[in-house]
């Protein structure tokens, strides 16, 4: 936790356990100690999500596949005004792992070809990971994958080769009505490779708050004015698939996504999950579940509606009675 909270400098978790604990000990040994933990941290974190509420349980319909969350989050060094790296990583949605975290400079895109995948694996992804170039290296390896459509990236066709205009296909759904479209879209060779789109019509609620974002990020960033049909578009939950699962079901593992997503979204904003101390991959799975359990604790506090709150018998064994005082 010195580790954590010190800005991911050993010398100062060395420092720290000098003058807390008494132990005197070199940055090295507070070094070896860090990069051993990430399994033990994961395990606490894993622990405190799911007393809480913060995880979401495995559909029984998956069966012994596993859901890989790909995400990346562009980040910038204390006192610089611009992103100066990007951290990439995979997770384990339901059993709770990071498989693999790097970190690289900014230029460095966001892709699914950076991942290796298998045919027991689901990978999710949001807009920015939907290319035929990602598409194609996932059903490469027997993957399979659910990524949110981006309607600008490639064109769809009919089994006559005819374009598809997904809007019109939509708009007689009413809230939170769904529609599967199989359709197919085109290699550079001329190829009909098959792809499965699967919509949902959001409800009056989150179309406005959708439609308040897309502005606000358009204004934020002085982009051209958003076009109105990606603002129609924009009113459904549009998915593309290549898994045979009913809509409910493909709706259900974006759902599981988007509510892990939302929890790294606490995380960072409770404690700046981006600010990677370094780039080694032991010990930086170490600072991301060290800062996940502490972001948690903090949300399982603040849930308690007492004060000072009553903690749960878990957390009182994991926080240790001299943080009750």
């Amino acid at each position: 936790m010195l580790y954590v909270t010190n800005n991911g400098s050993f010398q100062m978790a060395a420092a720290g356990m000098g003058l807390t604990e008494g132990l005197k000990m070199s940055k090295v040994a507070a070094f070896k100690r860090v990069k051993k933990s990430g399994e033990w941290l994961r395990w606490m974190a894993k622990g405190v999500c799911e007393a809480s509420g913060m995880t979401v349980p495995k559909p029984d319909f998956l069966g012994d596949h596993d859901v890989i969350m790909v995400d990346a989050s562009d980040e910038c060094v204390k006192g610089s005004r611009h992103s100066d790296y990007r951290l990439h990583y995979e997770f384990d949605l339901f059993n709770f792992q990071c498989k693999s975290m790097e970190v690289t400079g900014i230029d460095e895109g966001e892709k699914l070809g950076r991942y290796s995948v298998n045919e027991k694996q689901i990978m999710m992804g949001d807009r920015i990971y939907c290319t035929i170039t990602g598409i194609e290296h996932i059903i490469g390896q027997q993957g399979n994958y659910v990524l949110r459509f981006k309607s600008k990236a490639f064109n769809l066709y009919d089994e006559g080769g005819k374009k598809l205009e997904l809007l019109g296909m939509f708009r007689h759904l009413k809230a939170y009505e769904s529609i599967d479209v199989h359709c197919h879209y085109q290699l550079p060779g001329g190829q009909m490779r098959p792809i499965r789109i699967v919509a949902m019509k959001k409800d009056a609620k989150a179309i406005e708050e959708s439609k308040r974002k897309m502005m606000r990020k358009a204004s934020k960033k002085q982009e051209k004015p958003v076009q109105e049909d990606t603002l129609e578009l924009n009113e459904y939950v549009v998915l593309a698939t290549n898994l045979e699962y009913t809509n409910a079901q493909v709706l259900e593992l974006y759902r599981a996504r988007w509510q892990i997503e939302q929890v790294f979204n606490r995380l960072k904003s409770l404690f700046g999950y981006g600010d990677t101390p370094c780039k080694r991959d032991d010990t930086a799975r170490a600072w991301f579940y060290g800062k996940l359990l502490l972001a948690a604790l903090c949300e399982t506090i603040l849930a308690r509606v007492s004060f000072p709150p009553k903690l749960e018998p878990f957390l009182l064994d994991i926080v240790g009675a001299q943080f009750m005082g």
